[in-house]
């Protein structure tokens, strides 16, 4: 018998028996299976029963329906197969079957073309080859005439500390 494994929201797992030829999903009640979420559409999509499997049709829902993780068109048929992904808007399910599928071909691999450049060149050094920018040297006379004072100021004070420890009391 097949059914449908609906994960919702919450993390809970809901499964339901394919019985009925003709399977309504969305969001009301008057639907076969009632799914409560609002990207579900209240009428979202249909399962019909033809030989063991079931035709899943998208009933032109407001947040689509995607099969095996590709967008369906809506009022287009697809085979569903055992192990299918649909989802219904953001709710996922899974379509297991008692007829087992013949293995899926593996998608075709595209192969990146690549295009060789007109000419190069070695690079004088490597100064584009960083992300970061460098900070260039600059050499400051203002800056470096502080800093002379500075040091100058700091022995002179040094040197007048040092002289008034050695200073001797009168005896």
């Amino acid at each position: 018998m097949p059914k449908l494994q609906i994960s919702l929201q919450d993390g809970a797992d809901i499964s339901h028996d394919l019985i009925e030829d003709v399977v309504t999903v969305g969001r009301i009640a008057e639907n076969t299976i009632e799914i409560d979420d609002p990207s579900v559409s209240s009428h979202h999509a249909q399962l019909t029963l033809r030989i063991n499997d079931y035709i899943f049709k998208d009933l032109g829902s407001t947040n689509g329906s995607r099969l095996n993780g590709k967008d369906v068109v809506p009022d287009e048929e697809h085979r569903l197969r055992d192990g299918d992904r649909v989802q219904f808007g953001t709710i996922e399910a899974v379509y297991l079957s008692d007829t087992p599928s013949e293995q899926r071909a593996m998608p075709t691999e595209i192969e990146p073309v690549a295009v060789a450049a007109a000419s190069s060149a070695r690079p004088a050094n490597f100064e584009n080859a960083s992300p970061f920018l460098t900070k260039k040297k600059k050499n400051d006379p203002v800056a470096m005439g502080i800093m002379a004072f500075a040091i100058f100021a700091m022995v002179v004070f040094a040197g007048a500390v040092a002289t008034i420890f050695l200073i001797q009391p009168p005896s």
